[in-house]
């Protein structure tokens, strides 16, 4: 028996859904806050109904430089970051990456967070 909480999809859970839902620039709730604020949405609702989506597997969080970013990308995949202007970008991971894995080390690999910095070519 199933005791997951069925959300209802309100309007503002829309409008956040659909601002991030096919980004792949990994934005902040601020960035998405500014974008619906035109619609009358509130700070603390967008970080809400993120939360909610996060909670619920549709979004995953990216923390670099000290924000949380959203993603809608929920699958196992690394990331590739500009130390210059911060763009984030998905990078696939190939299918025999967790035999990269340390063995013999007396604990259970649940989850495998894998990030390439430098400089793009817009900053280069």
């Amino acid at each position: 028996m199933s005791t997951k909480k069925l959300r209802r999809y309100t309007k503002q859970r829309r409008l956040v859904h659909d601002a991030i839902i096919n980004r792949t620039d990994h934005p902040t709730a601020k960035e998405i806050f500014n974008e619906l604020k035109p619609s009358g949405i509130g700070i603390a609702t967008v970080y809400r109904q993120l939360a909610a989506m996060v909670e619920d597997g549709i979004l995953a969080t990216v923390d670099y430089d000290s924000e949380t970013r959203y993603d809608p990308l929920t699958s196992p995949h690394a990331h590739i970051v500009c130390s210059v202007c911060n763009r984030i970008s998905d990078i696939e991971l190939p299918r025999d990456v967790n035999d990269l894995a340390p063995e013999n080390l007396g604990f259970e690999v649940n989850e495998i967070e894998l990030t390439w910095k430098g400089i793009c070519n817009n900053c280069q």
